[in-house]
C-alpha cells in the first residue's frame, strides 16, 4: 500500500551520480531552483526549463532510476498539480488575454505563472529523489554541515540542523516500516482499509494514527537515551566520514551544469 509513496531512499550503486559529493549535489539543486525563479521573469522563455531537465534525466539515467520507479513516486505531486493548475489560470491576471471561458479568462501571464510554478515543483521533486537515491543520509547531512558551517558566525546551528536532517533521513524508513506493519495487523483483525467510500477509508486509516505516533515518541525515547549514555554531543570538530574536498569531477560537474543552464537562460 505505502510503495508508491514519494520516497527515495538510498540505493548503493557506482554512477557518476554517486560519486558526486553531497555538497555539489545540493548546490547544483540550489543553483537549478535559483535559475528557475530568474527564468521565471522571462515570459515563455523554455530554454532554461529545458537544458536543466535533460540534464537531470541524463542524471537519472546514468544512475539507473526506471521511469516507472519515478513515475509511481510522482503520482501523487501530479495529481495536486493538477488540481491546483485551473485555479492559477482563472486566478493570475494579465493584459493580454489568451482565452475565455464564460466569466473565466485566461491570460498568457496565467499561463507562463502555471508553467513556470510547476516546473519548479518538479524540478525540487525530482532533484530531491536524485539526491537522496544517490547520497547516503549521513553524506547528506555532512553535506549540509558543511555548507552551513560559514553561518554559524551569526548564530545558525549547522551542526544540530545536520543531526536532525541525518535523523530525519533515518527515520522516515522506519515510520514507512511501522505504518505497513500496523495496516498488515489491523487487517488481519478484520479491518477494511483498501474498500468502501471515501469516507470509510479515512476512518480507517485514522486509527493507525495513535500508534504510529506512539511508536515514533517510543523509538524518539530511545535514540535520545542511547545518544545520552554514549556521551554524543554536537560540535564542529567531529570527523567527517563522507564528506572530503570537491574532486575533479565535482568541479568539472558544477562548471558544465552552471555553464550549459546559463547560457540557455541567456540564448535561448
Amino acid at each position: 500500500m505505502l510503495n508508491n509513496l514519494p520516497v527515495g531512499t538510498y540505493v548503493a550503486g557506482r554512477s557518476p551520480l554517486h560519486w558526486l559529493r553531497a555538497r555539489t549535489k545540493l548546490l547544483i539543486l540550489a543553483w537549478l531552483a535559483t535559475l528557475f525563479f530568474i527564468a521565471a521573469h522571462k515570459q515563455f522563455h523554455f530554454g532554461a526549463y529545458l537544458m536543466a531537465y535533460l540534464l537531470l534525466g541524463l542524471a537519472l539515467a546514468s544512475a539507473h532510476v526506471p521511469p516507472g520507479y519515478i513515475w509511481r513516486r510522482m503520482k501523487m505531486l501530479a495529481i495536486v498539480l493538477a488540481i491546483g493548475a485551473p485555479f492559477s489560470l482563472a486566478w493570475i491576471p494579465g493584459d493580454s488575454v489568451w482565452r475565455t471561458f464564460g466569466p473565466v479568462v485566461v491570460t498568457y501571464d496565467g499561463l507562463w505563472f502555471t508553467f513556470a510554478f510547476a516546473a519548479v515543483f518538479v524540478l525540487l521533486y525530482l532533484g530531491s529523489v536524485a539526491l537522496t537515491l544517490t547520497t547516503t543520509p549521513v553524506a547528506l547531512a555532512e553535506g549540509i554541515v558543511l555548507l552551513l558551517r560559514p553561518v554559524r558566525r551569526v548564530g545558525l546551528p549547522a551542526d544540530e540542523f545536520g543531526l536532525m536532517t541525518l535523523i530525519s533521513l533515518r527515520f522516515f524508513p522506519i515510520l514507512i516500516q511501522e505504518t505497513e506493519q500496523l495496516i498488515k495487523a489491523q487487517m488481519s483483525r478484520g479491518a477494511d482499509l483498501t474498500t468502501g467510500s471515501l469516507t470509510a477509508r479515512i476512518r480507517g486509516m485514522s486509527t493507525l494514527l495513535v500508534p504510529l505516533v506512539q511508536a515514533a515518541l517510543r523509538r524518539a525515547e530511545g535514540l535520545t537515551a542511547a545518544l545520552e549514555a554514549r556521551g554524543y554531543s554536537v560540535t564542529g570538530e567531529a570527523t567527517l566520514l563522507h564528506e572530503g574536498r570537491l574532486r575533479l569531477l565535482d568541479w568539472l560537474t558544477l562548471v558544465v551544469v552552471v555553464a550549459t543552464t546559463g547560457l540557455a537562460y541567456w540564448k535561448l
